[in-house]
């Protein structure tokens, strides 16, 4: 761990942080927008904010509560634009060129990410981030019994499409 005794934001914090949560970061990114290069992109616009804002985080679960609630906002953000609205893939991100989640198959990975995005992410964020539900509320900005629901019902589905492969 990085002690921040110092200046908060210099070279070697925003270094530790990148090595720390980047890839916890693109994974969450990538359950929402299902592209490797847009979760990238995000991912960067999301520690490119932190440099920006600044925050005064306490702790490193502080800092990944932040970084995973922005980048929940980006994503959402992504979505709704225009230009991802608006527009029809040349191809599918299929190449290869994804972001697998740790430990897991392709058939698991494939199921999770055929779920609906409320679903996916709970999910996402409890198996793969270890978030705890009562973190994973703060994160989505929602009921803990939601989350607790959502958590069930996407691991129904996720049964079910993983029965019939």
């Amino acid at each position: 761990m990085y002690s921040r005794e110092h200046d908060p934001f210099d070279d070697k914090y925003i270094r530790y942080v990148l090595e720390t949560y980047s890839d916890t970061v693109i994974r969450l990114c990538y359950t929402y927008v299902r592209n490797t290069h847009d979760a990238e992109d995000i991912a960067e616009d999301v520690f490119c904010e932190l440099i920006r804002s600044r925050p005064k985080l306490e702790s490193a679960e502080h800092v990944k509560a932040w970084l995973l609630r922005v980048a929940v906002n980006k994503c959402k953000n992504h979505l709704k634009s225009a230009r991802v609205r608006l527009s029809v893939p040349l191809e599918d991100d299929e190449s290869g060129d994804t972001i697998p989640p740790p430990g897991e198959g392709g058939d698991v990975r494939e199921a999770l990410m055929e779920l609906p995005e409320k679903y996916r992410t709970v999910i996402h964020l409890y198996y793969y981030e270890g978030l705890s539900i009562q973190e994973i509320a703060r994160v989505t900005k929602t009921n803990a019994a939601t989350v607790g629901t959502r958590m069930a019902r996407g691991r129904s589905l996720l049964k079910k499409k993983l029965e019939v492969r």
